[in-house]
C-alpha cells in the first residue's frame, strides 16, 4: 500500500485521487444519464482520516492538442504525473 500524500501523515493510503470529465445523455425530461468521456486516478493516495476529514481542491485546467489527459496532483510533496489516452 502507499502512504498518504498529506505532509507528515505516516498512515497508509488507502483512497486514490482521480478526476472524471462527463457527458450528459437526456433520456427524457427531467431524466439524465452520465457517462465518463475520461476518468484518469492520479498516484496520490489518502488514508481514512484525511480522505473523509474534507479537503480544498482547486483544479487547473490546461488545454492542450496530446490526445492524452495527464493528471498531476500537489499536496505540498511530489506526487509523479500521470497520462492516459483518451
Amino acid at each position: 500500500m502507499e502512504d498518504c500524500i498529506v505532509p507528515g501523515c505516516a498512515r497508509e493510503g488507502k483512497n486514490k485521487l482521480g478526476v472524471r470529465c462527463r457527458v450528459w445523455h437526456h433520456q427524457r425530461p427531467g431524466k439524465a444519464k452520465t457517462a465518463a468521456l475520461w476518468s484518469p486516478d492520479a498516484d496520490a493516495y489518502l488514508c481514512d482520516e484525511h480522505a473523509l476529514g474534507g479537503a480544498d481542491i482547486t483544479v487547473l485546467y490546461e488545454p492542450n492538442r496530446s490526445g492524452e489527459i495527464a493528471i498531476g496532483v500537489i499536496a505540498a510533496a511530489h506526487v509523479e504525473r500521470r497520462a492516459t489516452p483518451i
